[in-house]
């Protein structure tokens, strides 16, 4: 008994609950007399513990009995006597001290472990299976893990073998003769044979050289390709997808490419060996078609007309008359030379950007960024977008997206310069302002209304943007000197507190020097500068007790009102806080009627299961009116759930309180093998293996209220 760890208070509550006098109510635990009257009221932590290490259980007429564990217990505390047991401020200490070494766990599984079990009893043997088949769980995942990860590398090498294997044989492809199947010419789009030899990827060939002088030879080439020297349309064209939005077709050694058309947005666009942008392929779901690819390419490689709608206007633009003779004018002298002037539309709105990603090798597996803007020629970029002499310099990406991701970075830096750009007049105007680093400074804290004077100075607060509270002080005649030069203007915000903001001139000046110090256009002096007074007057320090007239009125006033705001944000708070308590601590009228149905002797199963999840909605959104679901976990015994997390709308999630959870503890979950299908239906989601389940709460009222409406029309 004293390994137990007991005080007199459990023993006291497993004797009543021994003697039948332990019931739970609606609000916690009370002792009940052999009448049938109501005692005292009973600690229901006290109760939840006893009853999660096994002493206690529920039973179905609401009362809580003594479990075999919990007779054997009071049987040994009233042999030991008070001797053994200990000080419940001691005890209680100790259960808080297991609940913190098991704060991961839930509150019930931290009850459970809070108190020994008894040695050789019920809740041991029950703890030992449980523990035995998770081991056994355990080693048949391991198991299977084992047998999974055997497949996987097994998979894998057959694989790399495969792999190789291929290789090996495309070395061996590349490293044959490059002949067709006579062995004459070298291969030649014309031959049947060396078209085969290019479908297998081996395309690039050579035309048939012109003027060969074996006249036999030939003839011999020409009688084995059955005489179709001339077959347009019908030459191999193989197409490779290079990258996910770059493809190569190749037709007599030229290689023409088939990128997207205005960006990973825009329509694909088949462009010839020398820039030409010929048509646009169609694709299915973004892929291009290999088919009209083959088609266009053909076509073009023919000089015939390419089916399809032209890439561009250029080519639509060659058939139209100029527009000058079109309405009757002649198309020779000035008017024909402006027009020659007008860029085409694809020359006009097809300007190359000025920084680019330009691959190193064929097979672009290495791209660097280059640019335009930082000399008379194109210059590679380093990591860090700076222009570098030689290409060696240069960071080199291993993708294409890497790269392109580099140019979109350097592109906004040369966009954030070119919105800086000043005019000679700008600069000149600016250059007058001649303010130091301190006075650029203290601009830029009055700006951000940072700045209060008060009898001890002038001081800026939260000046620093990785540090909390920084302060500093400043000089006594920076800020009256700003304020006579019209840049800046004062107001009272309390007693003996002024605070400062910049008027449109300050504003505009601090916009014009900030642009100017960006682009280097000024340099700053190492002292203030005394600008030209826009203000008469000397300025009133606080320091010296000078006011202007009516500031001690306008403080009060300002000071006043906001206390006054805070005094109605207070008491605003403070109802509404009385409100949602008052709204807790009150039972609603769904929540009475399903306690009082719950009561009823003729509910079958899966009614009591419907109520039950109907009590849990009401209640939880008793206590917080924003839930939506909630979290039921296994308790102590298989048939036992409860409550352990509450989530809302977004997902946030809150642990229950401990009042939600004394009234939850009233009414059992009644969540059985036998009415799981019916949980179920009520749950956005259920994890059988560990016993969770996520109850919709919402699903669970209007359930209830369905359930209610059946059994009052019985």
């Amino acid at each position: 008994m004293a390994a137990l760890g007991w005080c007199a208070e459990f023993v006291d509550t497993l004797r009543l609950a021994v003697a039948g006098g332990l019931k739970s109510e609606g609000s916690g635990f009370r002792a009940v007399a052999p009448d049938g009257r109501t005692g005292q009221r009973v600690k229901g932590e006290r109760v939840r513990l006893l009853a999660r290490c096994g002493y206690l259980a529920r039973h179905a007429s609401g009362l809580v009995v003594a479990t075999e564990d919990g007779h054997e217990a009071l049987r040994l505390a009233e042999a030991a006597g008070p001797g053994v047991l200990h000080d419940e401020a001691d005890v209680m200490a100790s259960v808080r001290k297991a609940r913190r070494t098991r704060q991961w766990d839930s509150h019930a599984g931290q009850d459970a472990h809070a108190l020994p079990v008894l040695p050789g009893g019920g809740e041991e043997r029950r703890r030992l299976a449980v523990a035995r088949k998770g081991m056994e769980r355990a080693a048949v995942e391991a198991e299977k893990t084992r047998k999974r990860i055997e497949a996987l590398m097994r998979r894998a090498r057959i694989r790399d073998r495969r792999e190789t294997s291929r290789e090996a044989a495309r070395e061996a492809e590349r490293a044959a003769p490059r002949r067709c199947c006579r062995g004459v010419w070298p291969l030649d789009w014309r031959c049947g044979e060396c078209r085969e030899l290019a479908a297998r990827g081996i395309e690039d060939f050579p035309a048939l050289p012109p003027g060969d002088s074996d006249s036999k030879t030939q003839q011999d080439h020409d009688n084995h390709t059955e005489g179709h020297t001339d077959m347009a349309g019908k030459r191999p064209i193989p197409v490779k997808r290079i990258t996910g939005f770059l493809l190569h077709a190749t037709t007599r050694g030229q290689v023409y490419t088939i990128v997207k058309d205005g960006g990973r947005d825009g329509p694909w666009i088949v462009v010839s060996p020398d820039g030409e942008r010929i048509a646009h392929p169609s694709a299915i779901n973004d892929d291009p078609s290999a088919g009209d690819i083959r088609d266009i390419v053909g076509a073009h490689a023919e000089g015939n007309p390419v089916p399809g709608h032209p890439g561009d206007s250029e080519r639509a633009a060659d058939g139209v008359a100029a527009p000058e003779v079109q309405t009757g004018e002649s198309a020779d002298g000035s008017d024909a030379d402006e027009a020659a002037d007008i860029p085409a539309s694809a020359d006009a709105y097809n300007t190359p950007t000025p920084t680019r990603a330009v691959a190193l090798d064929i097979r672009e597996t290495k791209w660097v960024a280059e640019c335009d803007r930082h000399g008379p020629v194109s210059t590679a970029l380093s990591k860090y977008g700076d222009p570098v002499a030689d290409v060696s310099a240069a960071f080199v990406y291993t993708s294409r997206n890497e790269a392109d991701d580099a140019v979109r970075l350097h592109l906004y830096r040369h966009a954030a310069q070119d919105t800086d750009a000043m005019t000679p007049d700008d600069i000149d105007a600016t250059q007058s302002l001649n303010f130091s680093r301190d006075q650029w400074r203290a601009l830029g804290w009055l700006r951000e209304g940072k700045v209060r004077e008060t009898a001890d100075g002038f001081t800026a607060f939260d000046i620093s943007s990785d540090k909390a509270d920084v302060s500093a002080k400043i000089n006594k005649q920076r800020v009256p000197g700003l304020r006579l030069a019209g840049f800046v203007m004062v107001y009272a915000v309390a007693p003996g507190v002024r605070a400062f903001a910049l008027t449109d001139d300050g504003e505009h000046a601090l916009r014009q020097w900030s642009q100017a110090m960006r682009i280097g256009a000024v340099t700053e002096p190492k002292k203030d500068t005394k600008h030209t007074a826009a203000k008469d007057g000397p300025y009133r320090w606080l320091s010296a007790g000078d006011t202007w007239p009516g500031e001690v009125k306008a403080a009060q006033a300002a000071a006043d009102a906001e206390t006054k705001g805070e005094a109605e944000a207070a008491a605003l708070r403070e109802a509404e806080e009385e409100r949602a308590a008052l709204k807790a601590a009150t039972p609603t009228a769904d929540e009475i009627a399903v306690t009082d149905a719950l009561g009823r002797e003729d509910l079958d199963d899966n009614a009591a299961a419907l109520l039950s999840a109907a009590y849990i909605g009401h209640v939880i959104t008793r206590y917080r009116p924003g839930a939506t679901s909630v979290r039921l976990d296994e308790g102590s015994n298989d048939d036992e759930r409860h409550v352990s997390r509450t989530y809302n709308v977004n997902g946030v999630e809150k642990p229950i309180t401990a009042e939600a959870d004394d009234t939850l503890s009233t009414i059992p979950a009644n969540l059985t093998d036998a009415t799981a299908d019916t949980w179920h239906a009520l749950c956005t989601l259920v994890d059988e293996r560990y016993g969770v389940y996520w109850l919709d709460l919402q699903a669970a009222m209007d359930a209830g209220r369905a359930a209610l409406a059946m059994l009052n029309h019985h």
